[in-house]
């Protein structure tokens, strides 16, 4: 389409076919035309450029020097019409009688409308609020009279109603990181559905068309939307929206609990889980043994009558979108029925800060001696169960096998970490020494990786922190800021990082710093694999909670969350007797303040009944303890100098020491000095029994 402009006004010239054609003139060669109309539709009240075609027939034998064009009802013209013929550049006059509603055009002398030539009539007009078919009636005249309309009467449609959307298809909630949407939209009476506007995530429409696909997702929550609308651009006011979740982080898996490695029977049973955090959760497990072949499992899975040599198991776990752990946790260990396998009862965990290591273990096959070895010594002749002292700060390697009718099995080994040695803690950033603000924020970090921190502000307790430690609504004044980092194994720094800075100039405190009093009447409460805690909480009205903290060093500071919570109990039903604890239970009220809180000392010697820890005796002592449930028997060993001098298997749970005695093949008697000694329950029958963990470890001094 060309366009022209006369006198100001736009003036549209066809030089084509119009686009919307009502119909079109035979080949008669009568005086016929026909007409159409653009726009064809639009939306109510709508103000729009309109431009009306007549057409003549090629072959018609007349000119047409008049046309008339009744406007529908409701329609007003807004601007004056322009008439132009694509015969002449001459533009016909035309005019709006408004008595008759009607557009009326005609031609000047040598400017009619020639054969096969266009009239364009353009004006612009706003449509009638009512949404209907409304027909533009129109007259074509020549000199011979009327010209015949062939097809009929050019209409405009005014379509107030959107479109309906609808999603036929997404994505199941939760899903991958890959995502298709099917749609359609429904415009029933209306002008039809010209096309989709899709959003993600609110990141704005634009336009697209079904299905429509996205891939590369980020895990989290995500929201889609489409809007249909039509060719006069009524836009669904409701989008079809569907919101799920997209899962593409596999979860992680671990081995719980697993059999001896090596092992002297074919039975087998192992415990795992699975940790799909921040994801939708394991919906599953997937084992394999010996390279079978995953296939769906649950915890605990168990296998029995397994050849004797070496097996690898594997598991997997899957989530509720189908996302495998492609790390499946393995243990690989060996069977031998053949040869006295021994099994370990008892050992220290895999990184502690404690010095010693008592060991109890078993054999397969009854009858068996043991050797045993230290950090790739030689083997050595020893006896479950086993202490080792004095241990230095390293990674450390024990070592036991039997031997049963001269054969000699595997080795069993176990491996730990011994570390004594505190962090070193620094603080990296916070607050201008003198500050204006309300607000102060801290940084700070640990020499050693994997460490934890506890933070204090002013005269509050110690509380679980992370950096950065932010401070709100502090008031004017001296303020100070301490954090202590706690390595992996339990060590708190002695010495921690601490930061001074003076508050001025915008008031008292806006927010409650003050600390709640702490608990009362801490108990303690233990037994052979029990420790239990019970308190009072503190009366202050904003009470909110309890951290419990633990040190297994007499040397540092209890550093490590042992429990968190409302209760005024804590419970450990697989506490390690035998070995020394301090537990400290601080309080924290709604604000978040902490009390500086309370401990209790849980001594390796506490179920050691007599003579007490340290005790100084000056006649052979009777050795006294706690009665284990379900013991047979116990274990006693009496150290002097570090060097063992006495073993002895009592079945009651006390044992009267001799001033003179043997032992191991040789005499011993009470010498001035101190003395060590370790408790054993032992259950089963002689012939076939297992030691349990260490009941307890005392001292006294013999004079």
């Amino acid at each position: 389409m060309r366009s022209r402009n006369y006198a100001g006004a736009l003036v549209a010239v066809a030089l084509v076919t119009p686009l919307v054609a009502r119909g079109a003139p035979d080949a008669s060669g009568s005086d016929q035309y026909s007409a159409a109309i653009t726009p064809t539709a639009v939306q109510p009240s709508q103000s729009a450029l309109y431009e009306i075609d007549l057409k003549s027939h090629p072959r018609a034998p007349d000119s047409a020097n008049e046309a008339e064009i009744d406007i529908p009802d409701g329609f007003s013209i807004d601007t004056s019409p322009i008439a132009i013929t694509s015969c002449s550049a001459t533009v016909w006059d035309a005019t709006v009688d408004t008595a008759a509603s009607r557009i009326v055009a005609t031609s000047a002398p040598g400017a009619e409308l020639c054969p096969g030539g266009t009239l364009s009539v353009s004006f612009s007009a706003t449509g009638p609020a009512g949404e209907d078919v409304y027909l533009w009636t129109t007259r074509l005249t020549g000199a011979s009279g009327p010209f015949t309309l062939a097809g009929s009467q050019p209409t405009t449609t005014v379509d107030g109603t959107a479109p309906e959307t609808s999603l036929d298809a997404h994505p199941p909630n939760p899903s991958g990181r890959d995502a298709s949407f099917s749609f359609s939209g429904n415009d029933a009476g209306g002008t039809g559905v010209a096309g989709f506007e899709c959003d993600l995530d609110g990141g704005g429409f634009t336009a697209c068309t079904s299905p429509q696909a996205y891939s590369g997702l980020a895990d989290g929550s995500h929201t889609f939307q489409v809007r249909a609308h039509d060719a006069v651009g009524n836009i669904d006011p409701t989008p079809a929206s569907f919101a799920w979740t997209v899962d593409g982080t596999p979860p992680d898996t671990s081995i719980e609990a697993h059999p001896p490695d090596p092992n002297g029977v074919g039975d087998a049973s192992f415990s795992f889980s699975g940790n799909d955090a921040g994801g939708t959760g394991v919906a599953g497990f997937e084992c394999d043994l010996d390279g079978g072949g995953f296939t769906a499992c649950t915890s605990p899975q168990a296998y029995s009558g397994l050849a004797d040599g070496s097996h690898t198991f594997q598991v997997r776990a899957h989530d509720a979108v189908g996302n495998i752990d492609p790390t499946p946790s393995s243990f690989t260990w060996l069977i031998d029925t053949l040869r006295p396998v021994v099994t370990l009862s008892d050992q220290p965990p895999t990184l502690t800060n404690r010095t010693s290591a008592t060991f109890s273990f078993s054999s397969s096959q009854s009858g068996s001696t043991f050797a045993c070895s230290l950090d790739s010594g030689a083997f050595t002749s020893c006896t479950s169960p086993l202490v080792y002292s004095n241990l230095s700060d390293r990674a450390h390697t024990f070592a036991v096998q039997a031997t049963a009718l001269g054969n000699t099995g595997p080795a069993t080994t176990y491996s730990w970490t011994v570390d004594t040695t505190a962090p070193e803690t620094a603080i990296v950033s916070g607050p201008g020494t003198n500050s204006n603000s309300p607000a102060a924020s801290f940084t700070f970090t640990s020499s050693e990786a994997a460490s934890t921190f506890l933070c204090s502000l002013d005269s509050a307790g110690l509380t679980p922190c992370t950096p950065p430690k932010t401070y709100a609504g502090l008031g004017d004044g001296l303020h100070t800021f301490r954090v202590q980092a706690v390595d992996a194994a339990g060590n708190a720094d002695a010495t921690p990082a601490s930061y001074a800075w003076t508050i001025s100039e915008v008031g008292p405190a806006t927010a409650d710093h003050t600390p709640p009093g702490d608990v009362g009447h801490l108990k303690r409460s233990v037994a052979y694999g029990l420790l239990k805690l019970t308190w009072t909480s503190p009366p202050d009205g904003d009470f909110d909670h309890v951290t419990v903290l633990v040190s297994t060093s007499a040397k540092r500071a209890a550093g490590v969350v042992a429990y968190q919570g409302p209760a005024s109990t804590y419970t450990e039903r697989r506490f390690k007797n035998g070995l020394y604890y301090r537990y400290v239970v601080v309080s924290y009220d709604h604000s978040g303040n902490a009390s500086h809180g309370i401990a209790t000392v849980v001594p390796a010697s506490v179920l050691l009944r007599s003579p007490r820890d340290g005790a100084t005796v000056r006649k052979a002592p009777s050795l006294v303890w706690t009665t284990v449930p379900k013991a047979t028997f116990y274990n006693v060993q009496l150290y002097n100098r570090g060097r063992k001098v006495l073993s002895a298997w009592p079945t009651a749970a006390k044992l009267a020491l001799a001033p003179k005695w043997s032992y191991a093949g040789r005499r011993f008697k009470l010498e001035r000095g101190a003395y060590e000694w370790y408790v054993w329950p032992a259950f089963g029958t002689r012939s076939k029994f297992r030691y349990g963990q260490l009941l307890g470890q005392g001292t006294f001094r013999f004079r």
